[in-house]
């Protein structure tokens, strides 16, 4: 017997979906079948599959942990950021959404909710909240791109000296002698070390500006 359909039981399905076969795999059609119901019965929940996407990226982001209310700021926040990324990484082929669809459910906007709490707390305004937000946002998400994406992967960003040295065209040493140097060590890093590193950069700079308007965070 099919299970009765509801929006959670569709998002869910499609998830699973994606998980297995990539947004790209995902079809109306193949997901009512596998819930053994109509894509008109699907199509009652979802009007269009931008718009069960959003019901995934929904799914998603209700993954992210709140953190506990007891602890400082900056743990509350390395707690937030390591959830968002520990979902993306269970998640790979659907991470992505969480870039193009914003949180607006309630258990979406759970973390949210206490990352805010946190930061007033801790005598952020409103204002300071909103931008340490913004800053947090824009580097989970873009760091998460490129680690999915493999940007610095040595399968696509070694640089070689095959290029035969002669007038016309130098060898990468010469050419670019400090991208040469530094970019075995940049490909050697480690993602999830660099991820703790760059975040707790941004938390000495949110701390700095708090200390700069004459507030200690």
């Amino acid at each position: 017997m099919a299970e009765k359909l509801t929006q959670m039981v569709i998002a869910q399905a499609a998830l699973a979906a994606i998980d297995a076969d990539g947004i790209e795999g995902l079809s109306m059609r193949k997901l009512a079948q596998s819930l053994g119901s109509s894509a008109m019965a699907v199509y009652t929940y979802f009007p269009d599959k931008d718009a069960l996407l959003d019901g995934v990226a929904q799914l998603l982001l209700a993954e992210v942990d709140a953190p506990p209310e007891d602890i400082h700021w900056r743990d509350a926040m390395r707690f937030i950021m390591r959830s968002v990324r520990h979902v993306a990484m269970r998640h790979p082929n659907a991470s992505r959404l969480i870039n193009q669809f914003p949180p607006h459910t309630p258990d979406a906007l759970a973390f949210v909710e206490a990352g805010f709490r946190s930061f007033r707390r801790a005598g952020f305004d409103e204002l300071s909240t909103a931008r340490c937000y913004r800053a947090l946002a824009a580097y989970s998400l873009g760091t998460i791109d490129i680690e999915l994406g493999g940007y610095f992967s040595p399968e696509t960003r070694t640089i070689t000296s095959e290029t035969r040295d002669s007038m016309d065209t130098p060898t990468a040493a010469k050419l670019l002698p400090l991208v040469t140097e530094i970019t075995p060590t940049l490909l050697a890093q480690d993602d999830a070390a660099e991820f703790e590193y760059g975040l707790e950069l941004l938390l000495d700079g949110f701390a700095d500006a708090m200390a700069r308007s004459g507030r200690t965070a």
